[in-house]
């Protein structure tokens, strides 16, 4: 089993979070716990994939993404940019224009950053578990954040 610590969660975050637009697909290789992408790694094809010790790497979905943004944005203490922030919410484009009006209060936009990337973490070491990567560091669900 992968140690948590030895893990590169920005580079998990980031291959979860590809769209799979280009046809990319990443695994994690559950030796190593390097992220892999066959056909661009040089000497891995899709046959070392399947036959070695390799898990594909899952994508966000969407609708988890904007659950994201809604736990953010009910977060915030009433005002402005809450308002602003649940409007951009209900139109149609919600991503694009939560992160336009998120533009004009850097002070919010910082606090998604920080609240996404915690966010990220959950959801990368929630999968990690899942594929029996690592051990659960928080077997009982009683983590800092209240969160199980």
């Amino acid at each position: 089993m992968l140690k948590l610590e030895d893990l590169d969660l920005e580079r998990i975050g980031w291959a979860m979070q590809d769209d799979g637009s280009m046809g990319a697909e990443f695994y994690l290789n559950m030796d190593t716990g390097d992220v892999v992408l066959p056909g661009f790694e040089e000497d891995l094809d899709m046959g070392d994939i399947e036959e070695g010790n390799y898990a594909s790497i899952d994508h966000l979905e969407s609708y988890e993404s904007y659950l994201h943004m809604e736990e953010f944005t009910v977060a915030l203490p009433e005002g402005k940019a809450r308002t602003q922030l649940e409007q951009a919410l209900i139109r149609s484009k919600p991503f694009r224009h939560f992160k336009d009006v998120l533009g004009y209060y850097p002070e919010e936009r910082e606090a998604w950053y920080r609240f996404k990337d915690e966010a990220m973490r959950r959801v990368i070491i929630r999968w990690l578990v899942d594929i029996k990567a690592i051990e659960d560091p928080d077997p009982d669900g009683t983590s800092e954040d209240g969160q199980a």
